[in-house]
């Protein structure tokens, strides 16, 4: 799985550079790769999530002084000087109640936000954990600052559709979490926990949309619509039809800034590359990502963990016909899958 990482993290890094700079308002049309590609927190906290679990591997930490270990890691990112890249105020708020109660009240500092801050550093719990561990860690790093039943549903189904096999529908598995074997066979969770997210998909409301506000299950089937009536275009060729009704999908789907609205649609782009990798590059979806008003780098850092989890060369295909180049302290973490903690300089 560390390889995955490795290919997930790069996908996560070049989404949210090349999202970062046309975030704030007002956002343009055109969105080019930008020449110096600047991570902002999405990455940052995937490293911070990274070396907690490189902690809690080492360490064989059981589930209370892993959620402390990460717990840590998140503080000393905190305090870190590049704490400074957009980071959202549900995190800073739960963040800063941790630093002042401790990290053993890990359980009694988060937020009851939906926001898309729990689900952008999943890559790193859902491919790193012991295998019978991931979907598990993804849920509770996710509730330290975003206790909600949105938040929880949609770090378990990214969970489990980052350690899918490599070929699997990506669909069928946010369709089927009640079943897969990375959920069913999760050692960390409870029961209780388990059924409580299985519910949660279907009860927990996403409001991040146009219209009626729905659950999550709901919105993977409006993906599964959308899906429908994309992949006959790409596979004819015509990749314009992902601009040319752009206003429309975000319609559907939502702007992204909600868990379950950015989970969305990174799964629908996700999907729409494995269909049509033989065709089209990856980084041609995080373009889209990016392009699609909204939530631009989470969307786009969300889109390539998953494209970069399922990518059959890994790292060697993101990087086949040109290499992308990050800011000297973070280049060799995004490269290696490998960060020591924001308090190794």
């Amino acid at each position: 799985m560390k390889d995955r990482f490795r290919s997930a993290l790069l996908g996560t890094a070049l989404g949210d550079a090349w999202g970062y700079p046309y975030q704030t308002p007002p956002q343009p049309e055109r969105t080019p790769l930008p020449e110096s590609l600047v991570i902002s927190d999405d990455t940052q906290m995937t490293l911070a999530l990274c070396a907690a679990m490189s902690d809690i591997d080492d360490g064989d930490l059981d589930r209370e002084e892993g959620m402390q270990a990460i717990g840590e890691h998140f503080l000393k990112y905190h305090s870190d000087p590049d704490y400074d890249r957009s980071p959202g105020a549900s995190t800073t708020e739960s963040l800063e109640r941790l630093s002042q109660l401790g990290t053993e009240h890990w359980d009694d500092v988060a937020t009851h936000s939906g926001g898309s801050g729990a689900v952008m550093r999943v890559a790193a719990s859902a491919l790193l954990a012991p295998s019978d561990q991931g979907v598990g860690w993804s849920v509770l790093q996710g509730i330290l600052t975003h206790d909600s039943g949105v938040a929880r549903a949609a770090c378990a189904m990214l969970a489990c559709m980052m350690a899918a096999r490599k070929g699997a529908n990506l669909l069928n598995v946010a369709e089927g979490l009640a079943g897969d074997e990375n959920f069913d066979n999760d050692s960390l969770l409870t029961n209780q926990e388990k059924s409580d997210i299985l519910q949660d998909l279907d009860t927990a409301l996403i409001t991040d949309l146009t219209g009626p506000d729905v659950p999550l299950s709901e919105l993977i089937s409006r993906v599964n619509a959308v899906h429908e009536h994309l992949n006959p275009f790409l596979q004819q060729g015509d990749f314009e039809e992902l601009y040319r009704n752009s206003r429309k999908f975000v319609q559907i789907l939502g702007r992204g800034w909600d868990a379950g609205s950015c989970t969305a649609s990174a799964l629908l782009l996700a999907q729409l590359y494995l269909d049509n990798q033989d065709q089209y590059a990856p980084h041609d979806f995080l373009h889209v990502a990016v392009n699609w008003p909204g939530n631009r780098n989470t969307r786009a850092s969300l889109t390539g963990a998953l494209i970069g989890s399922h990518l059959k060369g890994g790292v060697d295909d993101w990087e086949e016909t040109r290499e992308y180049h990050f800011e000297s302290r973070y280049d060799d973490a995004v490269h290696c899958g490998v960060w020591k903690g924001f308090n190794a300089r």
